[in-house]
């Protein structure tokens, strides 16, 4: 019966550690080529979503971005990582709206991602949107590699 008991705890205490470690791991992000320019097509995004991509560099540094489509259809583009709290590489989660740094906890609703005083604010990400997709200059996702 003892040991029925310290099995019983131990699952719990396994399936806590697995619940927390899930909401607290980055989402899996999906990996952009090109040499000189980054093209992602709007399709791939749909209003109210937020996908998170990487590029390899060749030096082998993989830079993180969020692309996000708000409720009126306009793209936003962050890189992974807050002015605070980059050094910790956790990057942000998205709920109801709002990117969440994953450590702080501070929230950002997606139209103003990039937009703030704060020291733990989204670094934004110069992107151009045509007709059928969002292009990002590799130089510029470069200039954000201290992030990183």
């Amino acid at each position: 019966m003892r040991a029925f008991k310290i099995f019983g705890v131990l699952a719990v205490l396994l399936l806590l550690a697995m619940l927390l470690t899930n909401g607290l791991s980055r989402p899996s992000c999906t990996f952009v080529n090109g040499a000189g320019t980054l093209t992602i097509k709007l399709s791939d995004l749909s209003p109210g979503t937020v996908r998170t991509f990487c590029y390899r560099s060749q030096a082998g540094e993989k830079l993180r971005f969020l692309l996000a489509k708000d409720a009126s259809g306009q793209i936003h583009a962050v890189f992974d990582a807050c002015r605070q709290c980059y050094n910790f590489h956790k990057g942000y989660t998205y709920s109801h709206g709002y990117l969440v740094c994953r450590l702080c906890g501070n929230r950002y609703r997606v139209e103003a991602a990039g937009i703030g005083k704060a020291s733990c604010v989204p670094v934004p990400l110069i992107h151009q949107t045509l007709s059928d997709r969002v292009t990002v200059k590799v130089a510029d996702l470069k200039a954000g590699k201290w992030l990183f």
